[in-house]
């Protein structure tokens, strides 16, 4: 296993993000399970709680602060003359290995130079933040599972489209492609409104040539919560 640019850069993210915590709270407490982890910085650490103003404290936060700093070193010392970041870097002679100019290289260095520099966002906690109107969560959403016996040709897949968002709104180029595990009896679980009567059909699609079923529209509604299973025929 070779090192990687997005593993090195998180580790002194999530120190820097504790040090950032610390620093906020005024103190760090020391429980039975954490004490081994801030035995490697300070030998006589004991459980406690210590205020920003302790001995103890300042030094913690200081060697904590010099260790996550090592491992965004460590990544500098492997990083190209020209800034590249690849996937992976060699360990033993830092040549870039796998694939080259990885994003998630690059967000992974930007999110800790970030972390660092004590940059707190809003997504910790979700403080302050709420769900926008459109967003169904909980009791508001039922997962049903779509359960048609169909036969098919090769190559043929059966595919499923209804009446409300989560089916595509009745779009047949992007309509729900369904699992064939269990051939003859083609499957999918979709969440979709709870309470509500949802109108649904099934099409097979060959080489892009599309064949819905035939009328009337399957309907189904949904209850109030938990879950749904059909059991259709393709007609």
């Amino acid at each position: 296993m070779q090192p990687w640019y997005l593993s090195t850069f998180a580790v002194a993210e999530q120190l820097y993000d504790a040090l950032h915590t610390w620093s906020a709270l005024g103190s760090l407490s020391i429980t039975a399970t954490s004490l081994q982890f801030f035995q490697t910085f300070q030998a006589t650490a004991a459980v406690g709680t210590y205020a920003a103003s302790s001995s103890t404290y300042t030094t913690l936060t200081g060697a904590i602060q010099a260790y996550a700093d090592g491992f965004v070193s460590i990544a500098a010392q492997y990083t190209p003359s020209g800034g590249g970041l690849a996937e992976q870097f060699g360990r033993a002679d830092g040549a870039p290995l796998s694939a080259l100019d990885l994003t998630w290289s690059y967000a992974s260095a930007l999110t800790a130079f970030d972390a660092r520099n004590g940059t707190a966002f809003k997504s910790w906690g979700a403080k302050g933040l709420s769900a926008a109107a459109g967003c169904q969560t909980g009791p508001g959403v039922v997962a049903v599972t779509f359960v048609v016996d169909a036969t098919t040709v090769p190559g043929e897949n059966i595919y499923l489209a209804g009446s409300v968002a989560s089916l595509e709104n009745w779009s047949a180029s992007s309509a729900l492609l369904l699992s064939s595990a269990n051939y003859p009896e083609w499957s999918i679980t979709v969440n979709v409104p709870a309470s509500t009567a949802i109108q649904y059909k099934y099409l097979r699609i060959n080489n892009g040539a599309v064949t819905w079923e035939s009328d009337p529209n399957m309907q189904i509604t949904t209850p109030a919560g938990g879950k749904v299973t059909t059991a259709d025929t393709w007609r």
